[in-house]
Parts: C-alpha cells; sequence; structure tokens
C-alpha cells in the first residue's frame, strides 16, 4: 500500500508525537515533586499539539472514516475534545467564517477579553470544559437535543447519525472517566493526577494561546478571508507545535490543501494579507498592548 505524500508526513508527526510520550511518561511516574513538574508541562503541551494533530484529520481524511476517525478521537481526548463534535463545528466555522452565524468550535468569549481575571478564565478554558461536562452529562441520558443546542448552528444542520457518533464519543469519554476513578479510588494511585490532570492545567492555556491569534482583532464582518483572519509567520517550532495552524489565513483560503505546503501559498497570497505578524511574540505584545488600552477588547 502507497501512502500520499501528506499521510506520510502525518504518521511521522504521530511518531515524534509518540517519541516525546514515551520519554516523557516515565519521567512523570519516576520523579518527584517538583522535578515531574517540567515533563507534566511538556505533556501538557503535547496535549495542546494533539488538538492540532486532530484539526488536520478533519481536512486531510488521512486513513479513511473509520480509523481516522478513531485517531483523531485519541488526539483530542486528553483535552475532552469530541472528534465527530469537533469536526462538524469546526467545518460550520470555515463556511461561516466573517458571518454574524460564524462560531468557534471551543467556548472562547472573545468579546470579554478586557482585564486581566477575563483573560486567566480565557487560558484556563474553563468554558470549555464545562461545556464537555454538560455534554457528558447529556450523552449519557439520552438528550439529543442538548448536544445539539451546545454545538450552536452547526448543531442544528448537523445530520442525525452525526449526532449519535458525537454522543457516542461522549459515553466513550464518561467511561474512561469513571475507570479511572476507580481505579484511582481501588488502588489509592495518584497515577492520572500525575499523567492527566496535572498536564491539563498546562495544555488549556498553550491550546488557548495557540488559537486566540487566529481572528482576534480582525474584520469579522466581512466574508473577505484576506481580512478576516491572521497569519502568523512561524519559528520551525511554532511551526510545529500549532501544526501549521499559524498559516491561518493560508488555511482558510484552501482549507483542502495540506499542511506542510502552506508555507508555499503564502508566498503567493502574502501581498494581499492584512493581519501578518512576525512570530507570536510581535503578536502578543500588540495584543496585550491592546487589551488594556481600552475597556473593551477586539471581538471575535
Amino acid at each position: 500500500m502507497t501512502l500520499s505524500v501528506s499521510t506520510a508526513s502525518f504518521l511521522k508527526k504521530l511518531a515524534i508525537y509518540g517519541a516525546i510520550a514515551a520519554v516523557t511518561i516515565p519521567c512523570i511516574l519516576l520523579f518527584p515533586f517538583p522535578f515531574r513538574l517540567p515533563f507534566q508541562f511538556v505533556m501538557g503541551v503535547m496535549f495542546a499539539h494533539g488538538v492540532e494533530l486532530s484539526h488536520e484529520m478533519i481536512h486531510q481524511k488521512h486513513f479513511g472514516r473509520r480509523w481516522g476517525g478513531a485517531i483523531g478521537f485519541l488526539l483530542g481526548l486528553p483535552m475532552g475534545v469530541e472528534f465527530t463534535r469537533y469536526s462538524l463545528t469546526h467545518s460550520y466555522h470555515h463556511r461561516a467564517v466573517g458571518t454574524p452565524e460564524d462560531e468557534e468550535s471551543f467556548s472562547y468569549d472573545f468579546g470579554k477579553l478586557s482585564a486581566p481575571l477575563s483573560f486567566l478564565l480565557h487560558l484556563s478554558m474553563l468554558s470549555h470544559y464545562c461545556t464537555v461536562a454538560r455534554s457528558l452529562l447529556s450523552s449519557l441520558l439520552g438528550h439529543e437535543a442538548a448536544i445539539r443546542i451546545s454545538m450552536g448552528s452547526a448543531g442544528t444542520t448537523a445530520p442525525r447519525w452525526a449526532i449519535a457518533n458525537v454522543m457516542r464519543g461522549y459515553k466513550v469519554m464518561a467511561l474512561l472517566l469513571f475507570g479511572m476513578g476507580l481505579i484511582t479510588a481501588v488502588l489509592q494511585t495518584p497515577v492520572f493526577v500525575h499523567l492527566w490532570l496535572v498536564p491539563l492545567l498546562f495544555a488549556g492555556p498553550v491550546h488557548a494561546l495557540i488559537e486566540l491569534p487566529e481572528h482576534w482583532g480582525c474584520q469579522r464582518d466581512t466574508t473577505d478571508i484576506m481580512v478576516n483572519t491572521r497569519t502568523i509567520l512561524p519559528s520551525r517550532f511554532a511551526d510545529w507545535l500549532t501544526n501549521g495552524n499559524c498559516w491561518h489565513v493560508e488555511h482558510h483560503y484552501k482549507p483542502a490543501l495540506p499542511m506542510a505546503d502552506l508555507p508555499r501559498l503564502h508566498e503567493a497570497i502574502a501581498p494581499q494579507i492584512k493581519y501578518l505578524n512576525l512570530g507570536y511574540g510581535e503578536f502578543y505584545r500588540e495584543f496585550f498592548t491592546e487589551l488594556w488600552r481600552s475597556p473593551v477588547a477586539p471581538t471575535d
């Protein structure tokens, strides 16, 4: 079986993910506090990176629907990202960006970023985890309507089979959470706290910082991708960490284009891009300057 170039590239990304996890997990388990904290931070970064890999699975359809869906689900699982739901809401975002109907996949409220406390709440991704908790309960109770409502406009247009898959995914998450809780209580082991819960505290802020620049402060009252989306020219590390999502204008311009090809597309359309930053450092200097300069931050 001959793999496409993009699929082979994705397998390499999965191998790197696995290699980092294989080194990090033993260090977390063997090292005492506080020496395990740096490795828990790395694990949290990998949780966030896994969501970016899952994002690629939405557009590239590696390995077919069944295996691709399973891999996408596992990549998003540590952060409670149900893959079918993510696919539906993110695809809707691509169709609706620049319109009043546009909604992000995660429960962000950029319009409230007007003070340090609101920014810290944004970094915690608390609203996302509350949505996950409600979705877990709704799925266990069989409340399809509640799942649709929680997904916003994407939920109202989704076929019934897709919503059934979303609910099935959340039920699997609930089963895994129950299993972790049971093992923790019976064996009186903190292993899941060390390997998942503490890294999750780091994963939320990393993921939020990756996602925030994509449309923040851009012109969201137009469907022109060149002015409603931002591209950040990345370092090699940032390009890897975000899995090419830093090339966000290019990604919205041609969503089906493999992530590795986005830099070449950038060369062709760069003069048309209104919001372009040289690195994440430049963007966040601009962001913090604007954020606390006025009482109301630019909305998403």
